[in-house]
């Protein structure tokens, strides 16, 4: 990094953002044993105290943008685990997109990131057309067996890393838009709970047997499932990369699609979208949208799939299941364990007859996929998930028997996935949700 600002130069950006809730941290450490990359590192810098103490140093006019404020900010992998740990309350997650909004506000962006966001960021993401073309050209490329090609011949070898890397996390392209081909609209008369699903943006054109085995299960559980076709991602890649404007005008775009005339709740299947589409009020709090009540109403009626069904009155007593178990293997998404805070998907698949769940040692622990971030932090990222990785083979060693592995987000499926793969180890990695529908005795007979 060349360039950088003066101290006290983020003064304007830090007066527009409720930020006080960085002297919570009273800096007693207890975060540090719960941090990724301090534990990677070891580096004060990098472990939520010492990113509060930079973010605390910016704002307070103190410290300037430069390569050692910056780029520990930035390998932050936003897990929020020190959230779970902090006996003080600090919404470290909020406080640490606050200041990369602040970040990419005032620091000049290299041409890679700025091609990043205007392209892929602004105009991918946000569009359906474009996400469709870009899906039948992965569809295509698999076809042909070029993932293959670049991952298990002599080839891994010779091209750069990150293209390998990138060739293992390629997630299964469908080539269509899942929510253009599956649109099941609600009437405002229709009887029983009203549901409608958050189909996303990369999950809406890959890997769609999660979509698929969600409305089975909805539909098992005596729910109307509807698929808004207006409706398009979520916004948390470019909150979380400090694209803050695209991701106000995608949380316009979600209330408008989820009306709450026609549902009751906007079901979610992936961990980190849930999370934001839930937390949409911090970021307008800079805003004259600011409205807390209205998005706070909104976030309320988002729903993780597990955590949903959890809420349904006797559910694994009602659903006949298979009679066949499964010794099943569970790692939790961080999104969903220290963001929505909440560990309730582990009961509701352990009380599954047909389920023997086994949870890692260290099913909470990040596995380093964290959105984008195994492709911009690859080294640090791969150093993670073999921690994981480790656990993982530790856990089936004492149970041989398992053969499948599950995780409710997608970041975390892929980044699993892959790395199971270069491993060799004989595991499915599957979304609990396609678990469950496997375990329907109407989808086992």
């Amino acid at each position: 990094m060349t360039e950088k600002t003066l101290p006290g130069a983020c003064a304007e950006s830090y007066a527009k953002v409720p930020f006080d809730d960085v002297l919570k941290c009273v800096h007693c450490g207890l975060c540090l044993d719960a941090c990724p990359t301090y534990a990677e590192l070891g580096v004060e810098q990098d472990s939520p105290r010492g990113r509060l103490q930079l973010m605390r140093g910016l704002w307070e006019g103190e410290l300037a943008l430069d390569e050692q404020v910056v780029e520990p900010l930035a390998r932050c992998l936003d897990c929020r685990a020190c959230e779970s740990s902090c006996p003080s309350g600090v919404p470290y997650g909020e406080l640490l997109e606050k200041t990369r909004g602040v970040i990419a506000e005032n620091l000049p962006s290299s041409l890679k990131k700025r091609l990043l966001e205007s392209f892929f960021l602004k105009r991918v993401l946000p569009s359906t057309p474009w996400m469709r073309f870009f899906s039948r050209l992965g569809w295509l490329y698999r076809l042909l067996g070029f993932p293959t090609l670049v991952t298990r011949t002599p080839l891994a070898r010779i091209l750069p890393k990150w293209i390998v890397a990138s060739h293992w996390l390629m997630p299964h392209f469908s080539g269509k838009s899942f929510k253009l081909a599956n649109r099941k609209p609600v009437s405002k008369s229709a009887e029983g709970c009203r549901v409608a699903l958050f189909t996303g943006c990369i999950m809406d054109v890959a890997d769609i047997e999660v979509h698929e085995a969600t409305i089975t299960v909805l539909e098992a559980a005596g729910c109307q499932v509807s698929v808004p076709r207006n409706q398009a991602c979520c916004g948390a890649l470019h909150v979380h990369g400090g694209t803050r404007r695209t991701a106000r005008q995608l949380a316009h775009r979600s209330e408008i699609a989820f009306d709450p005339d026609r549902t009751d709740i906007i079901i979610v299947n992936a961990a980190g979208c849930g999370a934001q589409l839930r937390e949409y009020a911090p970021l307008f709090s800079d805003t004259p949208q600011k409205d807390d009540e209205r998005w706070s109403r909104f976030g309320n009626r988002v729903c993780d799939i597990l955590v949903f069904l959890a809420s349904l009155e006797r559910f694994s007593e009602t659903i006949r299941w298979r009679d066949k178990q499964e010794t099943v293997l569970y790692d939790a998404p961080c999104h969903l364990i220290h963001a929505q805070k909440t560990d309730t998907p582990r009961a509701l698949l352990a009380a599954v007859p047909s389920i023997r769940l086994v949870g890692l040692t260290d099913a909470d622990r990040c596995c380093g996929a964290a959105g984008i971030y195994n492709l911009t932090q690859a080294n640090l990222s791969e150093d993670i998930l073999a921690h994981k990785l480790d656990d993982i083979e530790q856990t089936l060693a004492a149970n041989p028997d398992a053969t499948t592995l599950v995780t409710g987000n997608p970041g975390c499926l892929f980044q699993i996935r892959a790395g199971v793969n270069q491993r060799g180890l004989p595991l499915r990695i599957l979304h609990p949700i396609q678990l469950l529908a496997e375990c329907l005795a109407q989808n086992s007979e």
